[in-house]
C-alpha cells in the first residue's frame, strides 16, 4: 500500500496553534489532560468536506475543511458549552449536539457546510433534578437517518416524563416534525428497516413483561415475537442483562431477516439471524468463548447519537451485507466475513504497525475513508484513506504533544480471586522500569455493571505511570463483556465480592513482587469512587492514600435516588434491587457496606472531587462525606466544581483537578521520579 504523508494545506495551521510544546519527562498535566486537538473526524458523503471537533474558547467547537478550496473554517463559536457530537446526516446537512453543564441534557442542531441555516432540532434546556428518571434518561433519539430522503430523519420525542417516546419525522432544514404514530404500545425502543419503515418495537408498561413486537410493513398489525420478564437491558442497551433473552439489533439487507444478540443458549451472547415471519432462528453467526460481541456502552459514550449496531458490533460492507463483527477481547478485535474488508485491514495494519486501525467514517461510495490509528500509547492519529489509489494522507493527531515513545505499555493480566475465579485486568508499568517493588495505584472502574476497563490510551493511566507508579486496573465481577455469569457474580455485591476482587488484585501484585506493600494507593471515579472509600474503610491496611472522584459515598442516598425513588417505574426499581440491593430485605448488608458509616476507620489522606450539577452522583454524597471527615478530624482535601457534572468535561476544571492529584500524590506518597514544574504541593486537610 502506497503511503503518503502529504498534508492538507490548512489543517496543520490550525493544529499548530492548538499544539502544546514538546514535553519533557515528567510530562506536564496540561499536556496529558488537554482537550484533543481534533476528534470525531468525519468525511461528508460526497467526500468534499472533512469535519471534526477541536478546542476553541476552551470548549469543543465544530470545524470544517473544504477539500476542494482548501478552506478551513469554524462552523460554531460556542463559549459556554462544548459541541459533544457531530454527524453528517445528509450530503449537505450536519447534525451536532451540546450538553448543558454536565446535566446530561442535550440540545440538537442542524447546519449547512457553509455555516448557514442553523436549525434547532431540540433546544438545549436545563433539566430539573426533581424531574429526572435517575440514570435512564440519556437521549436515544435517532431511529433512522433516512438515506433516501434529502431532508428528513426519524427520531423520537418524549411524552412528558412518562418514559414513552413517539416516533417523529423531522425536517432538518425547517425543524418541523410530524408524529408518525401514537405510542399506544408502551414502546421504549423503535427499530426501522433499511428503507426507514418502523417495523420492530420493544415494549413494556414496566409492570408486566417486555415484549418484542413486529410488523411486516407499516400498514400491518403488530404481532408478538417474544416476551421476557422485566429484562431491562432490552430497553436500555448499556444496562446489565439479568436473565437469558434475545434482542433485535437491525434488519439485514433483505429487510426481512433480523440480526439479533441472543443470550438464550450462550453465556457470552451470540449473534444470530432471526426470521420474524416464521419466528425461527438461523444458525449462530458469531460467538466467542470468553467475550461478548459488540460494546453495550457505545451508545452511552456517544451521548445517544451513536449507531445501535455497536451493541452487537455489526459492521456492514458497501453492499449492505454483514462484513464483520467487532468485540473487545483483551484488545479490540474484529471477526471478518468479507474477504475484501479483511484484506484492507491487513494492508492498513502493515502500513500503520503497532496501532489498532479502524474506519470511523467513509463516503457514500466507500472510496474515501477516515482511519483512526490508536494504541495504549497513542491517543489517536487520523488519516484519509483513498481506497482506489491505495494511498493514505495524514490529517492530524488527537494530541500532537503526546509522544507515544514516552508513553507506557498497558498489558493484559489475570489472577485468581480467593474463590478461584479468574479475574482479568490490565497492568501499566512506568516506562523503562522493571515490575519490582514499585509504588502502585489501583484504579477501579465505574459502573459497576456493564462498563469494563479496556486496552487503549488512557490519560489518567499514563499520568500515573509517568509519575513512576504501576497502575492496576481490574475487571472485577459485575464488569460487562465477559458474559452473564461473570456479570451476575457482582450483583448485590457492593463492598463484598466486587471489593474482594479488588483487594485480591492488590494482594496478587504484592505477592508477585510488582507492588511495594507500603506504597499502594486507590483512585476511582463513580462506582470506582465508592470502591475507593470502601477500600479505605474496610481494608485500611492495604492503602496509603485514596482519591475519590465523583464517587458514591452514602448507599442510603443511592437508594433514595434509585431503589427508593417511587417516581421511577417499578421495573427500573426492580432492576436496581436485583443488581444493587433491596432496601426492604438488605438493611443489614447496606449498613455493613456503607462507607459513610465507617469514616472513622480511615487511616490515610483522602482527596475527593465532585461536580455541582452531577445527575448520577449528586453533590449530597460529597457534602455528607466532608461532614463526616470533619467530625472525625481526618486528613482530606475536598473539591467542588460549579459547572460540572459526572466528571470534569471542561479543560480548565480537568487540568486543575489533576494538578491537585499531582500535588496530593507527591505530598502523601512521595515522588518516584522528579516532579515537573507546577504550583507548590499543598498539605493534607484542605478544609
Amino acid at each position: 500500500m502506497k503511503f503518503s504523508l502529504t498534508r492538507w494545506l490548512l489543517v496543520p495551521a490550525l493544529l499548530t496553534t492548538l499544539a502544546l510544546a514538546q514535553p519533557s519527562a515528567p510530562i506536564p498535566v496540561e499536556t496529558l489532560f488537554a482537550d484533543a486537538a481534533m476528534r470525531g473526524v468525519q468525511i461528508s458523503p460526497s467526500g468534499r468536506y472533512l469535519t471534526f471537533l477541536a478546542p476553541r474558547n476552551d470548549r469543543y467547537n465544530l470545524a470544517i475543511l473544504d477539500r476542494e478550496t482548501k478552506q478551513l473554517r469554524w462552523l460554531t463559536n460556542m463559549t459556554k458549552e462544548s459541541v459533544v457530537y457531530a454527524k453528517w446526516a445528509k450530503p449537505d446537512r450536519i447534525l451536532f449536539a451540546q450538553q448543558l453543564g454536565g446535566r446530561e441534557s442535550y440540545g440538537i442542531y442542524a447546519i449547512d457546510p457553509d455555516g448557514q441555516n442553523l436549525t434547532i432540532i431540540r433546544q438545549l434546556a436545563q433539566v430539573d433534578a426533581a424531574d429526572r428518571i435517575g440514570d435512564y434518561d440519556l437521549p436515544r433519539d435517532f431511529i433512522s437517518m433516512l438515506p433516501g430522503d434529502k431532508d428528513a430523519v426519524l427520531m423520537t420525542e418524549m411524552r412528558g416524563n412518562s418514559g414513552l417516546a413517539e416516533p417523529i419525522k423531522v425536517n432538518l432544514r425547517t425543524g418541523k416534525s410530524t408524529r408518525l404514530e401514537l405510542n399506544d404500545l408502551n414502546a421504549r425502543v423503535w427499530i426501522a428497516d433499511n428503507a426507514g419503515a418502523i417495523r420492530v418495537a420493544i415494549c413494556t408498561d414496566f409492570a408486566g413483561p417486555v415484549k418484542i413486537l413486529y410488523r411486516s410493513d407499516e400498514k400491518s398489525k403488530w404481532q408478538s415475537l417474544a416476551e421476557f420478564p422485566n429484562e431491562i437491558s432490552l430497553i436500555f442497551p448499556e444496562a446489565s442483562p439479568i436473565e437469558p433473552h434475545w434482542k433485535p439489533i437491525r434488519f439485514a439487507k433483505d429487510n426481512r431477516t433480523l440480526y439479533v444478540l441472543s443470550f438464550l443458549e450462550h453465556d457470552k451472547g451470540a449473534i444470530r439471524t432471526y426470521d420474524p415471519e416464521t419466528k425461527a432462528f438461523g444458525p449462530v453467526v458469531f460467538t466467542d468463548p470468553q467475550f461478548e460481541p459488540g460494546d453495550r456502552m457505545a451508545n452511552y459514550r456517544s451521548g445517544g447519537l451513536g449507531s445501535r449496531d455497536a451493541f452487537g458490533g455489526l459492521i456492514f460492507n458497501q453492499a449492505g451485507e454483514l462484513g464483520g463483527i467487532s468485540y473487545m477481547a483483551e484488545k479490540s478485535t474484529i471477526r471478518w466475513f468479507d474477504p475484501a474488508m479483511e484484506r484492507q485491514e491487513r494492508n492498513l495494519d502493515a502500513a500503520l504497525s503497532g496501532t489498532a486501525n479502524h474506519v470511523v467514517s467513509e463516503t457514500k461510495d466507500g472510496k474515501l475513508q477516515v482511519i483512526v490509528a490508536t494504541s495504549d500509547r497513542d491517543p489517536g492519529t487520523f488519516y484519509l484513506h483513498d481506497v482506489t489509489k491505495a494511498e493514505m494522507t495524514f490529517l492530524g493527531k488527537a494530541n500532537p504533544a503526546i509522544d507515544p515513545k514516552k508513553m507506557a505499555e498497558m498489558r493484559p493480566i489475570a489472577f485468581g480471586a480467593r474463590d478461584g475465579t479468574k479475574i482479568p485486568g490490565y497492568l501499566t508499568l512506568p516506562l523503562g522500569m522493571q515490575p519490582r517493588n514499585l509504588p502502585m495505584i489501583l484504579v477501579p472502574h465505574g459502573g459497576p455493571f456493564g462498563p469494563r476497563d479496556v486496552w487503549g490510551f488512557d490519560p489518567e493511566v499514563q499520568f500515573l505511570a509517568n509519575r513512576g507508579y504501576a497502575v492496576l486496573q481490574i475487571n472485577f465481577r459485575g464488569s460487562g463483556g465477559y458474559g452473564l455469569e461473570f456479570q451476575r457474580g457482582g450483583y448485590r455485591q457492593y463492598g463484598l465480592r466486587m471489593q474482594d476482587d479488588l483487594s485480591d488484585g492488590v494482594k496478587w501484585a504484592i505477592a508477585e513482587g510488582i507492588a511495594d506493600s507500603a506504597r499502594v494507593g486507590i483512585f476511582g471515579a463513580s462506582y470506582g469512587g465508592y470502591a475507593t472509600l470502601a477500600g479505605l474503610v474496610f481494608t485500611p491496611e492495604l492503602y496509603r492514600l485514596g482519591i475519590n472522584y465523583v464517587g458514591v459515598a452514602d448507599l442510603e442516598l443511592l437508594i433514595a435516588q434509585g431503589n427508593g425513588d417511587f417516581r421511577l417505574p417499578r421495573m427500573i426499581r426492580d432492576f436496581l434491587r436485583l443488581t444493587r440491593f433491596d432496601p426492604a430485605t438488605d438493611r443489614e448488608q447496606i449498613k455493613a457496606t456503607n462507607p459513610i458509616e465507617f469514616i472513622d476507620k480511615i487511616r490515610v489522606p483522602l482527596l475527593s472531587a465532585y461536580g455541582k450539577n452531577d445527575p448520577r452522583v449528586p453533590l449530597g454524597h460529597g457534602a455528607a462525606l466532608e461532614s463526616r471527615l470533619k467530625r472525625y478530624d481526618k486528613s482530606y482535601e475536598y473539591i467542588v466544581e460549579e459547572n460540572e457534572g459526572h466528571g470534569y468535561r471542561n479543560v480548565g476544571s480537568r487540568v486543575a483537578f489533576f494538578h491537585k492529584v499531582d500535588d496530593f500524590l507527591a505530598h502523601n506518597m512521595g515522588w518516584p521520579t522528579a516532579k515537573p514544574n507546577s504550583a507548590g504541593a499543598t498539605g493534607p486537610g484542605g478544609r
